[in-house]
């Protein structure tokens, strides 16, 4: 029988890979309609397809408790692969968006395949996957832009468009030699706990991964002319935009050396990514850049830790479809949100804002999970909430 995580595994990094490779082509791709690289359109089309998924994810998480998580997820590999195709056969502007379109409606591979975890295996199982499955979205966030990059030479964007159209594709074939929900051999009964589980603990989980990936994501759409002040060569620019991720693939594979239990790593995590906005807001140096950037890394690899952690513990089988499509549609749209702020704030104060508004977003994390603390205490919530995932 297939082995379920490292195939759910491959099909999430072959569709991560074919997304979020071609957003930093998106001026050359606008070029062959005719208009501008630096047409406000760029940054329409790139928003688009994250703030329709954002819009639907909550309808197919419903979906997939309804018809099949292993369903849901056949279904968005589909859905991406047709949307690259239309997308490289575009012969217009007007085509092209009704192809992206199609990519945030019938996307949300991650939620998708979180959802399969869900119901394939048990909870401690499904945090260390939930972990396992950010590792993939980053290697893809590495890797595509840099090996696109070396297609992009000798194929058009919209070949390239039709090119990884063949990725979901072949990930799509994976997924069809997936065990049936209930055949994954691993699920684990369910356990004590669950009916009692306080509805408002999954908004206050909510709130802190929007809180968590608003900073994350404010610090990314301007990080260009930002070290542009400091640093001269676009390679070394590339790295240090890349560093967070780097450091999360380099730490994630010996993650179960320095377990902490989930209010810790959540505490660490945020503690440290305020730290390295703060200190990039008001750094002068490169070695000190450098620094920054390896501590902020540090602490979204100890954010996830934690947040995934306390998904994991909330996770119920029953409606883990909707539960995951929920927090996709909080991500990208905290996402969408913090692209705006970002914007709004680098074309006023500066490209150094941005960090401001993610620290300020790290800090009400923290004291969003102090609340949590005091809740533990005074609501009744079950035990399995406070387990470490060992």
């Amino acid at each position: 029988m297939i082995n379920v995580l490292p195939a759910v595994l491959a099909c999430h990094f072959l569709a991560a890979f074919t997304v979020l490779g071609m957003p930093l082509f998106m001026p050359r791709l606008v070029a062959e309609f005719g208009l501008a690289q630096t047409s406000p359109w760029v940054g329409l089309l790139y928003s688009l397809p994250a703030v329709l998924t954002a819009m639907s994810a909550p309808w197919w998480g419903r979906f997939a408790d309804r018809f099949g998580r292993k369903a849901s997820l056949l279904r968005a590999l589909a859905g991406l692969s047709l949307a690259f195709l239309l997308a490289g056969l575009a012969p217009s502007l007007n085509w092209f968006i009704l192809a992206l379109a199609l990519q945030g409606l019938f996307g949300g591979t991650l939620a998708a395949a979180n959802g399969y975890l869900a119901v394939s295996l048990g909870r401690e199982q499904l945090a260390r996957a939930l972990n396992w499955t950010q590792f993939t979205a980053r290697l893809a966030l590495v890797c595509a832009p840099i090996g696109l990059g070396l297609l992009a030479a000798a194929f058009s964007v919209r070949q390239l468009y039709l090119w990884l159209a063949l990725l979901p594709l072949l990930a799509l074939g994976l997924g069809l030699a997936l065990p049936g929900e209930g055949k994954a051999g691993t699920k684990q009964a369910p356990e004590a706990g669950d009916a009692a589980l306080p509805g408002h603990w999954l908004w206050m989980a909510m709130a802190l991964q929007f809180l968590f990936f608003f900073a994350m994501v404010a610090t990314f759409p301007y990080f260009l002319p930002y070290a542009e002040r400091l640093v001269a060569e676009p390679a070394l620019i590339g790295l240090l935009y890349s560093l967070p991720h780097l450091v999360y693939l380099l730490v994630q594979p010996f993650a179960h050396r320095w377990q902490l239990p989930w209010r810790a790593a959540l505490l660490w995590g945020l503690s440290l990514q305020l730290l390295a906005c703060l200190w990039q807001f008001q750094l002068h140096s490169l070695p000190a850049l450098l620094a920054a950037r390896l501590l902020f890394g540090l602490g979204v690899w100890l954010g996830f830790q934690g947040l995934n952690q306390l998904i994991g513990q909330l996770t119920q089988s029953h409606n883990a479809g909707s539960w995951f499509g929920k927090l996709d549609a909080v991500g990208k749209g905290a996402g969408v949100l913090a692209g705006l702020v970002a914007a709004w704030l680098s074309a006023g104060p500066g490209v150094q804002a941005p960090f401001v508004a993610a620290a300020l977003a790290c800090a009400g994390g923290l004291l969003l999970l102090a609340f949590f603390t005091m809740e533990t205490h005074t609501d009744g919530s079950p035990a399995h909430l406070d387990r470490t995932v060992k």
